[in-house]
């Protein structure tokens, strides 16, 4: 069983590990995301010249991250027993996040040839409402009363539906993006008088709506959005931008903040400390969501890398006694700590975040999505990168069927400085060896099954064309186990049966000594690997017409 959209998709879930002061690392949450992408056809019009199309690829990009954080100093809601409340502080909490999601290539740099596009992205602004309510009287019995609302309301669903269908058989494969988002917006303030024959004054504050506030912005250049999640009751660690310089004393890395007064008010009533806000206390839990149209030229790499630098700040605050008055104080790290992940290749390095996909085996659709045989004729025009006017392939070429749902890549070990390769002629892809050329040539399928009932074959329409015959050997999914060799003797128009072979990967009849599965659910690969029968290299070609993998 899986999800209808698990064919694009990729999920990774990593522990987030903040720095010590001794050099150690310490786990403080979990970043999950969330990546799906699916393969875009713009057939939008608006003039005669949008006949003459770019030669790109499109891709609409879908990254939901969520990020899980826990305070590192606190896991209890048992009392905490001390003498008198001046005796207690609260240390180390978390208090200001920021995030931001970028693409690059794999060196780390702007990716040649890809151009990125921002559709949407959540969430945008969130923060907190103030209500302030006060009331006064004078003795000749005048009274007047306001009541004064500023700031937003901003509700909005922790998690977002995304799902890519494809019908109800994977038939006509389409996307949708689902987000819902309630918002409201209050701005008011009342004024009254009259007469009273009391005396009264009072003083009312209230804050409510979210413990936390989110503020986000896109860089127009790269259109990549960053996110700033801050504490905003009982004090504004996103406001409070000024220090006093004063270090934490129980933490050196810390600096005093100034406060405003009805901060100071929340924090401290004149008898008892109060917490930071319960996601402080215990931990966040932040979803963020990310929609680009991605073009690609057909000169460029589908491989992208997607960061995700994770910047932490803590705070603290505790009472301290000036001028025989207690009062509340608050420090904040002074400079932001970076959140790492384990590296999946060396698990004592530690990385930032980042993953490394392959837009086009992401958005490949499963055979039997577009209720045709998935078919590849070696076209030029549909080469990655494109065939010169000689019909020499480029090394590592890249080929896609039309109807997406299989992929060819050049997978030949080269060596160093060869002048050598594929070269397409008359819609067929050729290899030639020589004296000089004695190498083996290998090309790799990649295709995607979504079902373990159906029978699926390879075919190939291919020949000879000198006087020496061919050996291929096939490796389905890299398993040498399952290496099978078939031999190329026949030369073109050799009669039907003779330039068609057809490789069963699946028989499911029971019965048969032929029975046999090499495939998996998912993704699948077969490489075929091309050289002269006994080495003998000096007159021997090989060219294929077309390669197809049919489901019966």
């Amino acid at each position: 069983m899986f999800r209808r959209q698990d064919p694009y998709s990729y999920i990774q879930s990593q522990t987030l590990y903040l720095n010590n002061a001794d050099g150690s690392k310490q786990s403080i949450g979990i970043l999950m995301t969330d990546y799906k992408t699916v393969l875009y056809n713009d057939v939008q019009v608006l003039t005669t010249g949008s006949a003459d199309q770019p030669d790109e690829q499109q891709f609409i990009l879908t990254c939901t991250q969520r990020i899980l954080l826990k305070n590192p100093t606190n896991t209890s809601v048992t009392p905490i027993p001390v003498g008198s409340a001046t005796q207690e502080s609260f240390e180390n909490y978390p208090a200001l996040l920021t995030s931001t999601v970028s693409l690059t290539d794999q060196e780390g740099n702007a990716p040649d040839g890809v151009t990125v596009e921002l559709l949407d992205y959540a969430p945008q602004t969130v923060n907190a409402a103030v209500q302030q309510n006060t009331s006064a009287g004078t003795s000749t019995g005048a009274s007047t009363a306001t009541s004064n609302t500023t700031g937003s309301t901003y509700s909005q669903s922790s998690t977002y539906g995304v799902s890519v269908t494809a019908g109800d058989t994977f038939a006509g494969a389409t996307s949708s993006f689902e987000h819902s988002t309630t918002r409201s917006t209050e701005k008011s303030q009342m004024e009254q008088s009259g007469t009273s024959s009391d005396k009264q004054s009072s003083s009312s504050e209230s804050m409510s709506i979210k413990d936390w506030g989110s503020y986000s912005y896109v860089n127009p250049l790269s259109q990549f959005p960053t996110w700033i999640f801050g504490q905003e009751v009982p004090w504004n660690a996103i406001d409070c931008r000024f220090s006093t310089g004063a270090a934490n004393p129980n933490n050196t890395n810390q600096a005093e903040m100034y406060i405003s007064q009805y901060m100071a008010t929340n924090l401290f009533d004149g008898s008892f400390l109060y917490p930071p806000t319960e996601l402080s206390m215990y931990g966040l839990n932040f979803v963020m969501k990310t929609v680009w149209r991605i073009r690609v030229g057909y000169s460029a790499s589908t491989t992208v890398t997607l960061n995700h630098p994770i910047s932490y700040y803590s705070a603290s605050h505790a009472l301290t006694v000036s001028n025989d008055v207690a009062v509340p104080v608050v420090y904040m790290d002074n400079a932001p700590a970076t959140l790492y992940v384990q590296n999946p290749d060396d698990a004592n390095l530690y990385v930032e975040p980042a993953v490394t996909l392959d837009l086009n085996v992401m958005g490949l659709d499963p055979i039997g999505v577009n209720n045709q045989v998935a078919i590849i004729g070696f076209i030029p025009t549909r080469f990655i990168p494109q065939v010169d006017a000689s019909g020499q392939v480029p090394q590592g070429f890249r080929t896609l069927a039309t109807t997406n749902d299989l992929m060819i890549d050049d997978t030949t070990g080269y060596a160093a400085g060869s002048s050598s390769g594929f070269v397409v002629s008359g819609t067929c892809l050729t290899a030639s060896w020589s004296d000089t050329q004695d190498f083996p040539y290998q090309i790799t399928l990649y295709f995607k099954i979504i079902d373990s009932v159906s029978e699926y074959s390879l075919q190939l329409k291919h020949w000879k064309t000198g006087t020496t015959g061919v050996k291929l050997t096939f490796v389905v999914n890299g398993d040498a186990g399952q290496t099978l060799v078939k031999y190329v003797d026949a030369e073109e128009g050799e009669g039907g049966d003779g330039n068609v072979l057809i490789v069963s990967l699946r028989d499911l009849d029971f019965s048969s000594i032929d029975y046999h599965d090499y495939l998996q659910l998912g993704l699948n690969s077969v490489s075929i690997t091309m050289e002269p029968i006994d080495d003998a290299w000096s007159d021997c070609g090989y060219q294929i017409r077309a390669i197809a993998i049919e489901k019966s």
